[in-house]
């Protein structure tokens, strides 16, 4: 039995991510139309649309869709569709690369 790495609990939530704004995506630019040429009033103006977007998001970005996204992944892994050493590799140079972008941990100052 294989149980999900940290990494790998992390690519599926942004590709649950990913699909919900893809599906979303005419709600989405609704509202970013709406909010064109408009500062504070959009609170108001683009209500509807930023329910109906923030409603369309939050449907698509629940627990029951990452679950059933962890036992495909899960599935794919033990049909030998998913290359879990590929996945570990592009894990470990995401979190090199966080780790520059960080400065490399750089001493506390006060």
């Amino acid at each position: 039995m294989h149980v999900l790495t940290r990494a790998e609990e992390e690519v599926l939530f942004k590709a649950m991510k990913a699909n919900a704004l893809k599906e979303c995506d005419p709600i989405v630019k609704e509202f970013v139309e709406c909010t064109h040429g408009k500062l504070v009033n959009v609170l108001w103006a683009c209500r509807k649309q930023h329910k109906a977007m923030n409603d369309c998001l939050m449907a698509l970005t629940t627990q029951e869709h990452l679950d059933q996204l962890k036992i495909k992944y899960l599935k794919d892994l033990a049909d030998g569709k998913v290359d879990h050493a590929k996945l570990q590799r592009e894990a470990k140079e995401r979190e090199e690369a966080a780790k520059k972008n960080r400065g490399g941990g750089a001493a506390f100052v006060h």
